[in-house]
């Protein structure tokens, strides 16, 4: 399973917003409405690669990046190497389960961190590492700086 990040701005996230049916609408179903594209049920979605309710349930988001539950991820500080996975919506790591990379980071390493640029993650289907701050979108990025 492949997934690929698109970027859109403050005014077209909007838009999709005020489309929203219900909260469990994802921005994927509300596009598939607008564009007069059938929805995908579970079965059909599953055929195509698509992911299931249950794992979208299981994804972390924060600060404009989603991270699908099953991403692997990894952190190297000090000379030691870290690695978890998204389970549940949270970082699951060494044990413990975090809400965010710089708490994961800084309790794993014992120091304050800004786990954004320590974390990398390897989505699921895919073998290519990336620096976690590489899945927020313009808009947070904007945002921080």
């Amino acid at each position: 399973m492949q997934y690929r990040q698109i970027e859109i701005d403050v005014e077209v996230n909007r838009w999709i917003e005020s489309k929203r049916a219900s909260f469990d609408q994802t921005h994927n179903d509300i596009l598939r409405t607008e564009a007069g594209l059938p929805s995908l049920s579970p079965r059909s979605a599953a055929a195509v690669g698509w992911p299931s309710n249950s794992e979208i349930a299981g994804a972390w988001s924060a600060k404009g990046a989603t991270l699908p539950a099953g991403t692997r991820l990894r952190m190297s500080y000090n000379g030691k190497t870290f690695n978890g996975v998204i389970e549940s919506g949270t970082w699951a790591v060494n044990g413990a389960r975090y809400v965010s990379p710089s708490a994961a980071a800084s309790a794993l390493a014992g120091v304050s961190l800004n786990g954004w640029i320590y974390w990398e993650a390897q989505l699921p289907g895919t073998d290519r590492w990336q620096q976690i701050s590489k899945f927020r979108t313009e808009v947070a990025r904007r945002r921080r700086t």
